[in-house]
């Protein structure tokens, strides 16, 4: 399975998940995206810039002494979910969800989903 192929099923899944993105803090690119929204490249920079503030990156921890595994920024109208891979502390999932997302079952399934993708299963 590709990388498409498994944030279309982890989307597919929740239908108050609007935007799914892989990224690379380490260069602070988005790889692969899933969205239903029409998000123009400067969107999904931003996104990016959000989770490496959010989530911290190798040389400049978010707060602390190291980076954080996860991030939530709400607002009235959306959830910003950032995950860090366990194993691949550059690789991110960012995912914009509506607000009423069932964030439980969806981390259960975002993180063993970010996991594949990191390790190239």
């Amino acid at each position: 399975m590709m990388v498409v192929d498994d944030l279309d099923a982890l989307q597919g899944k929740f239908d108050g998940c609007e935007t799914i993105a892989f990224a690379d803090l380490s260069t602070q690119m988005i790889l692969v995206t899933n969205t239903n929204a029409d998000h123009r490249r400067e969107v999904l920079d931003r996104l990016c810039a959000e989770a490496a503030l959010a989530l911290g990156t190798a040389k400049k921890p978010a707060f602390g002494d190291t980076p954080s595994s996860a991030a939530f920024v709400a607002t009235k109208n959306q959830l910003r979910i950032f995950l860090r891979a366990p194993d691949e502390p550059s690789d991110v999932l960012c995912c914009v969800c509506r607000p009423d997302v069932d964030v439980a079952s969806f981390l259960s399934d975002a993180r063993p989903c970010l996991e594949k993708i990191s390790s190239g299963a």
